[in-house]
């Protein structure tokens, strides 16, 4: 498979997040994705498996504070939402991977990049999940397939968070 197929899926993903989430959130995401996929171009004999842990449930700390949710007052359910989430997403990318070989460091780079993205993308609605109405976040669906299908990249995007 080839650097420009998982730079489209980069995209497309990008494309669907950026409708279906607030400014806030995507913010917080977006950083700590591209610091992921960094962490798997940088060859750091086991580092950088640390370091991208760190960042992704940094991640899910910013989150969950962001979603009114706070991280360590809600911690059992957090991090029972979070390893739900990462099993989903290693499976997901496990068996893509199956099917896609993973060559060079660009495609290293999307893979890591990508994880984080739909992992934490998954996390604001497992938030949602487990804490209703308390969490202010929410995955838009409508918009995100909006922003996705018309492949603007730029959708506006500011009711995504929910007033109790």
């Amino acid at each position: 498979m080839s650097d420009r197929t998982y730079y489209s899926a980069s995209s497309k993903l990008d494309q669907f997040l950026e409708g279906a989430l607030d400014e806030k959130i995507k913010k917080a995401i977006s950083g700590r994705a591209l610091v992921g996929g960094l962490c798997m171009v940088i060859p750091l004999w086991g580092i950088e498996t640390i370091i991208y842990a760190i960042c992704l449930w940094g991640c899910y700390i910013k989150i969950s504070e962001i979603s009114g949710v706070p991280f360590k007052t809600n911690i059992g359910k957090n991090i029972v939402a979070g390893f739900i989430v990462n099993i989903i997403i290693t499976f997901l990318l496990g068996l893509a991977l199956d099917f896609i070989p993973v060559a060079g460091w660009i495609g290293s780079f999307f893979v890591g990049y990508l994880s984080i993205k739909m992992s934490a993308g998954t996390y604001v609605e497992a938030l949602r999940q487990f804490h209703g109405n308390k969490a202010k976040s929410r995955l838009n669906y409508q918009q995100g397939f909006a922003n996705f299908k018309n492949g603007n990249n730029n959708y506006p995007n500011s009711n995504n968070q929910i007033n109790n």
